[in-house]
């Protein structure tokens, strides 16, 4: 039997041969398909996938030119100018004579301030190719760049010259009049240069640029500024229309937006251009513009990130960050959180917490987050800084009654009446006669508690006050009775009446005029028969002028409106009521 061809050694090492070439083919062709794949996300505008592709293929194909370049020009779309640099570096390394990828290299070169050494490449190249003219405009930009401004005006002139066809020399004249700010030839220069190329957005945006700083040049007629900053504006939308991934024209118009107090429409442009590069170092300043312009539009839930950021991250806006911060969460009644930012607000910059505004905030957040005592020196330096606080000087006044510091509320409440609207002065001047009362200034009490039922005769418990202040005072029984008879005259509601009659039936009975007491209680007790009080002292007064019947009947009617009222049963035992 005749052995197979294919043991034949010579047949085997012929298709391993073969085999291994297929394969080194197909292989060939998959590393060739991921860099069609990157070129392909690159033009689609997709430039974090198209990174990602070329890396993995530059991990297989690391001195691919091509590859090198293209990862060059996605890094500087995704304004990553360190990296971008890198790759056009070591693509410079392996091909010195490519025009593109030197010009591409020298230019980032001459961003970097590496003036030296951008010039001499380009000089190199210029010797070898004294006639091409993207050569010559790269070279007259790198002088710019180096500030030779009139070796750059004759590179620059010259190629134009050279070739009037191509924006390229317009946009470097305008770049050569923009850097020495004589904005209306720049702009004239870009526009040129739109006018042979209206899809060059790089001069579209330059064109924009140079708008803003005619805008900001304009110093006398605000008409005119207003009028660049439109145009500007209306440039950076027409690159968006013509490319929505374009990032920066986000960033520029937000920018614009913002220094415009056009708060929404800032955070929009902003927020889009954070969407587009989130890691890109204008990213940083862009996100401090967009948590501003979100807590101005009162999006404190969308700022609160971003200004976490900055506090952690831009050191020379931290204490306005966390000011910033701290408003939002009082905002969104985050009230603990508020008051610890403040707190270190406080530690961190005391002259960003100069606002009585934001003296006032942190009191409040304090108050509502459970600290009163902390609270009191705040607001009080609140109003201390501004006597027109009125709404804080009458809480705090307020806070110091409750607190018994009476002679701390006095003196607010004094402030209050003289810096104040009379709306309330009023009520004011009771709350001062009872303060005053509480701290045995009785006689200024009264003369507080007079002026608030001369300016309010209405105001109940300032008759109570007055009444209660007489008493103190020794005051004869007819003064007191008379502001007590005063003020039930305007005395609307039961509690009202309670509050008067009270005193008044006390008053009696101290005096043991019972009979007085009876009329007195019987008015009462026919204004308001549900009141305990009023029955109970209508049945002292009967019980005071010897009439038990009436007595027991009406400790009896007490009883049946409280039960609880110990005094009562007492007396009708005393008495031995059937």
């Amino acid at each position: 039997m005749r052995r197979s061809s294919l043991l034949n050694p010579t047949n085997r090492s012929t298709m391993i041969w073969r085999f291994l070439s297929i394969a080194l083919l197909v292989a060939s062709c998959a590393v060739a398909d991921q860099l069609d794949d990157a070129r392909q996300l690159f033009q689609q505008k997709k430039y974090a996938d198209a990174a990602r592709a070329v890396e993995s293929y530059l991990q297989r194909e690391p001195s691919s030119v091509e590859a090198l370049v293209l990862a060059g020009d996605i890094a500087v779309q995704l304004e990553s100018p360190d990296k971008a640099l890198d790759y056009y570096r070591r693509a410079y390394q392996r091909d010195r004579e490519n025009s593109l990828v030197l010009r591409k290299y020298a230019r980032l070169l001459s961003e970097k301030g590496e003036h030296t050494e951008a010039l001499e490449i380009l000089r190199r190249a210029l010797r070898l190719n004294p006639r091409d003219v993207y050569l010559r405009l790269a070279y007259g930009q790198a002088l710019l760049a180096a500030d030779s401004i009139q070796a750059a005006e004759l590179e620059i002139t010259k190629a134009r010259e050279m070739n009037k066809s191509i924006p390229d020399g317009f946009l470097a004249l305008g770049d050569l009049y923009y850097s020495q700010r004589v904005y209306p030839l720049a702009k004239d220069n870009y526009e040129q240069a739109l006018a042979l190329d209206p899809e060059n957005l790089p001069a579209r945006e330059k064109l924009a640029l140079v708008y803003f700083r005619m805008a900001n040049a304009e110093v006398v007629d605000n008409a005119l500024a207003n009028e660049y900053y439109t145009r500007s504006l209306q440039q950076w939308a027409e690159i968006i229309k013509r490319d929505p991934t374009y990032a920066r024209a986000y960033f520029e118009q937000g920018k614009i937006f913002f220094y415009a107090s056009r708060y929404a429409e800032a955070a929009a442009s902003l927020g889009e251009y954070i969407h587009l590069r989130p890691d890109a170092p204008n990213a940083t300043l862009a996100r401090w513009y967009l948590a501003q312009s979100l807590e101005k539009i009162g999006k404190c839930a969308d700022a609160d990130d971003h200004l976490q950021f900055a506090i952690r991250t831009i050191d020379s806006v931290r204490s306005k960050a966390r000011l910033l911060l701290a408003r939002c969460y009082f905002d969104l009644k985050r009230y603990a959180e508020a008051a610890n930012e403040f707190h270190q607000l406080q530690a961190e910059d005391p002259a960003q917490l100069s606002s009585t505004l934001d003296r006032e905030r942190y009191g409040y957040a304090l108050i509502l987050s459970g600290d009163t005592t902390a609270a009191i020196p705040v607001l009080r330096q609140a109003v201390d800084q501004d006597s027109t606080r009125c709404l804080t000087i009458y809480r705090l006044a307020e806070l110091y009654r409750a607190r018994l510091q009476y002679d701390d509320a006095v003196t607010l409440y004094q402030r209050y009446l003289r810096n104040c609207p009379d709306s309330l002065a009023a009520r004011i001047y009771a709350l001062m006669g009872t303060a005053l009362f509480s701290a045995n200034r009785v006689q200024e009490a009264a003369a507080a508690l007079e002026q608030s039922i001369a300016k309010d005769s209405g105001l109940i418990f300032a008759y109570r006050m007055l009444a209660a202040t007489q008493k103190s005072l020794n005051q004869p029984s007819k003064q007191i009775i008379a502001t007590l008879q005063q003020g039930l005259h305007y005395a609307s509601s039961p509690a009202d009446r309670a509050l008067l009659y009270t005193l008044y039936c006390q008053l009696l009975l101290e005096e043991r005029q019972y009979d007085e007491l009876k009329s007195v209680a019987s008015s009462w007790f026919r204004a308001d028969s549900d009141r305990p009080e009023a029955a109970l002292y209508l049945a002292v007064a009967y019980q005071g002028i010897g009439d038990r019947d009436n007595a027991c009947k009406y400790y009896r009617e007490a009883l049946r409106l409280n039960p609880g009222l110990e005094i009562a049963k007492k007396n009708l035992k005393q008495l031995d009521c059937k």
